[in-house]
């Protein structure tokens, strides 16, 4: 695992985000503990806890997030994903 301080982490956090997406053992130092960076999936019933939504207001905010987006994309503010992957893939 790689250990680092806040401070250590802070000077570069998209790159530990990264490698922890990336399955690597990271973690950063707090008060004598080690607090392990890794994703988790989110699912309803943690956006129920976390800001008190059902599924229909889940749902609805979803449709919503993908119509301001492709109103984005056709205003000329945002670019497809498909578009940026293709130019940026390795």
């Amino acid at each position: 695992m790689k250990t680092l301080s806040p401070t250590m982490a802070r000077q570069n956090l998209t790159k530990w985000l990264d490698d922890a997406i990336q399955g690597k053992a990271v973690g950063i130092t707090h008060k004598g503990h080690v607090i392990k960076l890794q994703p988790i999936q989110v699912v309803e019933d943690w956006a129920a806890e976390e800001y008190g939504l059902d599924a229909e207001e889940l749902d609805r905010i979803a449709v919503k997030l993908v119509q301001s987006g492709e109103e984005a994309i056709r205003k000329g503010k945002a670019r497809p994903i498909k578009e940026l992957l293709a130019k940026y893939a390795r």
